[in-house]
């Protein structure tokens, strides 16, 4: 029998033993290592490096930030980052807005357009929040709704939603033209029903059926306390959060899990006092679900975090991943059958697993 790499980890060796007994799976110290963009598949425009990763649960992406008509999807036959002609992007680069729930939702910078894809090969013109051109900031989709909604930066027309066919280039509702009645926002996720949002300025959090999008209510009120919020994210069914206050020119920031509805915060027992430019400040961003584990996983400075109710974590040191002052991470995925990867600035760390 040849060896398989993939062979060689606990589930397996479990089975072949006949499954008797309880498995503990161990966090691993993984060897680390920088991908760049032609690690992805890219040629590089201009000057630019930034590579995102991105995963929608079904899909995973790498996304050059330039202007170049291509998108790097990994394709699970041959295990490998692989290019596809994407003409949307010699328009404008690519942001994505939202990675969920099967769907990416992309902007073309500069455009108004909403372009969105199922598996990251095949993208359409999903269509286009008038005037909202290079503003739009974030967005989140429901799939057992078919509801979509993305926030603009402008304080008198702040969201649009849609329940059309992603593939069809139709109008995006606007609401909230009166600059009042609907926050803008600087977060947003998906969840249980509901769109959840950090609004614009960070220090409060607003809720929304996704059968009524245009209908927001405020779960979260700010304080007198000067809370800010930021990177919220809805990850296996719950929901993270990071919160923090400044307090005599240093932030204490907190990792913090919230209820289904949004209306109560947990601490948990991650945090950090200092610099929010650093990458031991437990990011949400960087959390993802790891259902061979059975657990959460978190990437922060030299370190893997795990979890298994998202509210005690703890963790094991992964020499060689760590970055220069300022420049944090910004994104963590996981490919089965190939590894994990965190996004820096201007590569990614990389770890077969």
């Amino acid at each position: 029998m040849s060896y398989e790499r993939n062979f060689n980890n606990t589930v397996a060796i479990w089975t072949a033993f006949g499954g008797r007994g309880s498995i503990i799976l161990p966090t691993p110290t993984l060897n680390w290592q920088k991908k760049y963009y032609s690690d992805f598949g890219y040629t590089q425009y201009g000057s630019e490096t930034k590579i995102d990763v991105h995963d929608n649960g079904n899909a995973q992406i790498a996304v050059y930030h330039a202007k170049t008509p291509y998108m790097s999807y990994f394709d699970q036959t041959t295990k490998q980052w692989t290019v596809v002609s994407v003409s949307w992007w010699s328009y404008g680069a690519p942001v994505i807005l939202w990675a969920g729930d099967g769907v990416f939702l992309a902007k073309i910078t500069g455009l108004a357009n909403i372009i969105a894809s199922f598996d990251g090969i095949t993208w359409y013109n999903a269509g286009y929040c008038q005037g909202a051109q290079n503003s739009m900031t974030t967005g989140a989709y429901d799939t057992s709704r078919g509801s979509g909604v993305v926030s603009w930066w402008y304080y008198k027309s702040p969201v649009y939603y849609s329940f059309d066919s992603l593939m069809d280039r139709t109008a995006w509702t606007l609401v909230g033209a009166d600059g009042t009645s609907v926050p803008i926002f600087s977060y947003m996720t998906a969840h249980q029903g509901n769109f959840i949002g950090i609004v614009g300025g960070d220090k409060s959090i607003a809720i929304a059926s996704s059968a009524t999008p245009g209908s927001w209510t405020t779960t979260i009120p700010e304080d007198l306390n000067e809370t800010h919020y930021m990177y919220i994210r809805s990850i296996n069914n719950k929901l993270f959060v990071m919160k923090y206050r400044y307090v005599s020119g240093v932030f204490h920031v907190k990792l913090c899990v919230m209820n289904d509805n949004a209306t109560e915060i947990t601490e948990t027992n991650l945090s950090h006092v200092g610099d929010l430019a650093d990458n031991r400040i437990p990011n949400p961003e960087n959390i993802i679900w790891m259902q061979d584990w059975g657990k959460y996983a978190l990437f922060m400075e030299s370190m893997l975090y795990v979890s298994v109710d998202g509210l005690t974590w703890e963790g094991v040191e992964q020499p060689g991943f760590t970055t220069t002052n300022s420049d944090t991470f910004g994104g963590a995925i996981y490919v089965p059958g190939d590894g994990f990867y965190v996004k820096a600035s201007g590569y990614v760390y990389y770890a077969q697993y």
